[in-house]
């Protein structure tokens, strides 16, 4: 008898579960998987972070490059959704050299239809690059007490030994590359004019070149920070002096401020002295015309 409710019971749970599928399958097969997203992109030369946006069948990436040669963009890294695949890979060049700087990247999912991505790249315009003239090197100086200590000059006019190195001549390179966190680099060099002398920075046996010498003499690296500061790297200085901030007045001028620490030893016996003015300058800069 138990062996008839035993064989009666097996025919039942067949009966029941014989006719259901496999709640496995879908995963199984992956007919589930549509995903056709590009998750994370990277591009040669690029400069700052990629803008992912879709929405529905309106999918846009948008970056910005200060490659050369938008005819042949190199794709460095591309991550898509589980079991895609897209028409470019790591390595694939892409050209944007049309008038909308666009091109497209087609991803197919595991199962359903593909998706046309558009990309859109914007020209990094390095306002940096080029060959630069000194027009003017000034500075300000004030202690704050209203007492007369505080005024505006020529630099030279303040330190004489200054004026050999208004005739100098600064380059600003194209960007060559990024530096581990980021930030963008090409070369420096400032060298001597035509009076073939670098200015120095000595005044009655002190030297104020942590003031005055923020644009320093000889070649090396220039990056341009995340606030649109310089700081310049000198070969073999192992030491970086970053600039206040600059400014482009009309596409070819440009002011170049450096930092101005006010230093309070301030020497009462001789308020008004030139030291005096050098020690609380708070605004400092060069004015630089592109050649």
């Amino acid at each position: 008898m138990k062996t008839v409710r035993y064989i009666l019971a097996t025919l039942i749970a067949v009966a029941i579960f014989g006719c259901q599928k496999d709640p496995l399958t879908k995963i199984n097969d992956g007919s589930w998987n549509k995903e056709r997203n590009i998750i994370n992109i990277a591009f040669a030369d690029q400069v700052g972070t990629v803008s992912i946006k879709r929405d529905g069948d309106n999918a846009l990436i948008e970056f910005s490059d200060f490659s050369d040669n938008f005819a042949a963009i190199e794709v460095k890294s591309i991550e898509l959704s589980y079991g895609a695949t897209a028409s470019v890979a790591a390595g694939g060049k892409l050209n944007f050299d049309n008038p909308e700087n666009t091109a497209t990247i087609v991803v197919t999912p595991a199962n359903g239809e593909p998706l046309t991505w558009t990309l859109k790249a914007s020209k990094y315009t390095n306002p940096y690059k080029g060959t630069w003239s000194i027009q003017n090197f000034k500075f300000k100086w004030d202690d704050w007490n209203g007492w007369g200590l505080q005024g505006e000059a020529d630099v030279a006019a303040k330190l004489a030994s200054v004026s050999n190195g208004m005739d100098d001549i600064i380059t600003f390179g194209a960007i060559e590359g990024a530096s581990p966190t980021g930030l963008l680099y090409g070369m420096y060099e400032r060298k001597s004019g035509a009076n073939a002398a670098f200015g120095s920075y000595t005044f009655k046996s002190v030297d104020w070149s942590d003031k005055f010498g923020q644009l320093p003499n000889g070649a090396g690296k220039y990056y341009i920070n995340s606030d649109n500061t310089v700081s310049i790297e000198i070969d073999g200085s192992g030491k970086k002096l970053t600039s206040k901030g600059s400014k482009l007045t009309d596409g070819t001028t440009m002011t170049y401020q450096l930092n101005a620490t006010q230093i309070w030893t301030i020497d009462w016996n001789d308020y008004y002295s030139t030291e005096n003015q050098f020690k609380v300058a708070f605004d400092i800069w060069y004015v630089l015309k592109k050649q």
